[in-house]
């Protein structure tokens, strides 16, 4: 069974990348302005959310392939975008990508930082074991 706040977190990603993607791609360019008055701000946050979103609904997948999975979708809004008449911006992807890595950065690095800790634990353990028989 998939916890409460797990289906909380599919809903609101369902909903928030509705509404980016309206945003990027609809007739509303410029929108985000009247909420972050610049747009690669606007976009790093937006992914930010999307891909801490994204990692909250489907848990049991690697983080990594969530965050490559959001910088592909920056990506095919991109595209989407050209199709539709609006500018491409190669900088508006990397502010995307930039969004997605930010959630994962730091969890990466505190699974390096615990890997030696959860090692020497099990020497510890391993070494009590010794004592005791």
């Amino acid at each position: 069974m998939v916890p409460s706040t797990q289906n909380a977190a599919r809903f609101l990603l369902i909903a928030a990348g509705l509404v980016c993607v309206v945003g990027m791609v609809g007739p509303f360019q410029g929108v985000e302005k009247a909420f972050v008055p610049a747009d690669k701000a606007a976009h790093f946050i937006a992914f930010y959310g999307l891909t801490a979103l994204m990692m909250a609904a489907f848990r049991k997948n690697r983080r990594l392939e969530i965050a490559l999975s959001a910088a592909l979708l920056g990506g095919s809004i991109e595209i989407a975008q050209m199709v539709v008449g609006r500018g491409v911006s190669l900088s508006d992807l990397a502010a995307d990508a930039a969004g997605a890595f930010a959630v994962w950065t730091p969890m990466w690095l505190q699974s390096l930082r615990s890997a030696p800790y959860e090692e020497r634990r099990a020497q510890a353990a391993k070494a009590a074991e010794v004592e005791v028989g």
